[in-house]
């Protein structure tokens, strides 16, 4: 008994420090409903019927549909024998899964359904993770047909260690036609995340508010119809992208302005984004972090 007791103690006390550290995960979608936020949604396609939205004597939309889903873009629905969350992609918007979350280690799995609509011909599916959303900056974990764990944002000064490169994957060339008249920094040559290269700057805040890019590096996307597991850490103004287990993006140093201020970006929604395609999402899930993530101390040195 005398050396029993040791062990027990022993397993009683990695236990508790596990708890102290943020081991435990709580689910964000219980399997029978969507998350109880209000979700929005924009412009429909001219090519939909909304009723009691105004259009112009072209017949686009004049006017987002806001806070409704008339069109059921946001379902829950059974995939493989499992509740899955269903964004059927139709209009562009987000299912927000938290209204404000900080210092967290989010894990989720999505896979592709088989449908694209019609004014997104020629292009990769799409979609993304919004996290830290709030007035004055956001940031974009990217769900992009071959381009999955990019970084896409606004308004947003922060550092990336990158550098650049002509070698653009085919995912971002097919998107490219459609983008590049809104995105001028879809270029022919782009910044590519990389561990060992020097701290890139960007100030969406001060310069010009065009989309910040940096393309997710290595790819780990797993071939259509099958799930991917997509893990985000966000500790303090930090980031970090996960894809099938390899990091591919960290984010530094994240700032957003409000009220004329520069403030660290550490919380704010987390958003689903609907944008094309359908997708399924399931296991959505996190965990809160007490410290520092080891993956982040080689960036940081306090």
């Amino acid at each position: 008994m005398t050396k029993i007791l040791p062990v027990i103690l022993q397993t009683l006390i990695i236990l508790v420090a596990g708890c102290n550290n943020g081991t435990e995960w709580h689910p964000l979608f219980n399997g029978r409903e969507l998350p109880p936020y209000h979700h929005y949604l924009g412009r429909p396609d001219a090519s939909f019927d909304v009723p009691g939205l105004k259009r112009d004597s072209l017949g686009n939309y004049l006017e987002s549909i806001g806070w409704r889903d008339p069109l059921h873009v946001f379902s829950v629905d059974t995939r493989d024998g499992e509740p899955v969350i269903r964004i059927s992609g139709q209009v562009i918007g987000g299912l927000v899964l938290s209204d404000s979350m900080e210092n967290y280690h989010l894990r989720l799995k999505y896979k592709w359904g088989d449908k694209k609509w019609g004014w997104m011909k020629g292009r990769p599916k799409d979609g993304g993770i919004l996290y830290h959303q709030r007035k004055g900056g956001r940031q974009e974990f990217q769900i992009h047909e071959g381009d999955v764990g990019s970084y896409w944002s606004k308004e947003v000064a922060l550092d990336i260690p990158a550098r650049w490169t002509k070698d653009l994957p085919s995912a971002i060339l097919k998107a490219k036609p459609f983008l590049a008249p809104l995105v001028s920094t879809l270029g022919d040559s782009m910044l590519i995340f990389d561990e060992n290269a020097p701290l890139c700057h960007f100030n969406g805040i001060g310069g010009p508010k065009d989309w910040q890019i940096v393309i997710a590096n290595p790819y780990n996307e797993k071939p259509a119809g099958e799930w991917n597991t997509l893990e985000l850490i966000c500790w303090k103004n930090h980031a970090v992208h996960i894809v099938n287990g390899e990091v591919n993006m960290v984010l530094l140093n994240s700032f957003y302005k409000d009220n004329g201020e520069n403030h660290p970006l550490e919380s704010g929604k987390l958003v689903l984004q609907s944008e094309g395609a359908v997708i399924f999402f399931k296991d959505i899930e996190y965990r809160n972090l007490k410290q520092m993530p080891g993956v982040l101390k080689k960036y940081l040195h306090n």
